[in-house]
């Protein structure tokens, strides 16, 4: 069945305003200054099955939001165990990032108990450990010497943080991950006003 020009028009642009207010709210509760004053980040839609996207704001950075349908595809691939509530952390250039310091967090939005989308957001932090402070060494000859690469591990589950994040292995990661980077208590804090879920616009998808 079709969908008449003026729905399809007022729906495309609710889901646009709620990509928007996304960025905006990424942006006021950042604690750096690259996301809230260079605004270095960017928030999306993306479907629950091809991972594609769906919508996104116009503050962000687009070409975030091209490579985060890729991040979220890799979600798709490779967690089979999400469930309402649960918020993905990845930043791995091969699985749809494009460098270690531009870190993804993809959560699933259910509705009435059914996968409805992706709300998945890109934000650059500042340091990822790796051999320099900020990650661009111009010596480095293999991405290891560049920061920490993170797999889609899950960050949060069921809306709770967990320091145990565990892998689509199911190997507690995040306490060893933490424990990699320069800049602990801000990384840590970062992830709690990085995550899509930390400005409550998921339900504003189905208003």
């Amino acid at each position: 069945m079709g969908i008449d020009p003026v729905t399809l028009a007022v729906i495309e642009n609710g889901l646009r305003q709620v990509c928007s207010e996304m960025d905006l709210v990424h942006e006021k509760t950042s604690f750096s200054p690259v996301i809230s004053e260079a605004f270095d980040r960017s928030n999306g839609i993306y479907d629950p099955k091809s991972g594609e996207m769906i919508a996104q704001g116009e503050l962000g950075l687009p070409i975030f939001l091209g490579v985060m349908q890729f991040a979220t595809q890799a979600v798709l691939e490779r967690r089979q165990d999400l469930e309402p509530g649960d918020v993905i952390i990845q930043n791995d250039p091969y699985l749809g990032g494009t460098h270690l310091m531009d870190v993804k967090m993809m959560m699933p939005f259910y509705y009435d108990g059914e996968l409805w989308c992706f709300l998945s957001n890109t934000g650059h932090w500042p340091d990822t450990g790796g051999m320099v402070p900020g990650g661009f060494n111009s010596t480095a000859t293999e991405i290891q010497q560049e920061g920490l690469r993170l797999p889609p591990v899950k960050l949060m589950h069921r809306g709770v943080r967990t320091t145990h994040a565990r892998s689509h292995h199911g190997n507690p990661q995040w306490d060893l991950q933490l424990h990699g980077l320069r800049r602990q208590r801000w990384c840590d804090r970062r992830t709690t006003c990085h995550h899509p879920g930390s400005n409550d616009r998921s339900e504003r998808c189905t208003l």
